[in-house]
């Protein structure tokens, strides 16, 4: 196992880990259970806590910048819109000149 950035890397799973000689004992690719529910419950508690919390300044963020939020959505929508349209263009004018070059071309190797 080897432990890097706080986290225990094996081929069968990834634990939390503060040192190397944590790492060693963390109970990846053990087939210890016990060991690993416990890595697993304390990653889901973290995992649940930051969404507990997102949940939270979600609503907060829409209480105090909501409208703003919304204008700003509509002109990323509108300008993405923008854009998707010239990409079509510039796909179609690539199209014709590459079916233009197939004409000239193959009209060139005929001769």
């Amino acid at each position: 196992m080897k432990c890097e950035s706080g986290t225990c890397n094996t081929e069968e799973a990834t634990c939390s880990c503060t040192s190397e000689m944590e790492c060693n004992d963390c109970g990846c690719g053990t087939a210890d259970p016990v060991a690993q529910s416990m890595e697993l419950l304390h990653k889901a508690f973290h995992d649940a806590l930051y969404q507990a919390h997102v949940e939270r300044l979600k609503k907060r963020i829409d209480a105090a910048f909501g409208p703003a939020l919304d204008k700003a959505s509509d002109a990323m929508i509108e300008t993405a819109a923008k854009v998707w349209q010239s990409n079509l263009v510039q796909s179609e004018a690539k199209k014709e000149l590459e079916s233009k070059l197939q004409k000239i071309f193959s009209e060139t190797s005929k001769r």
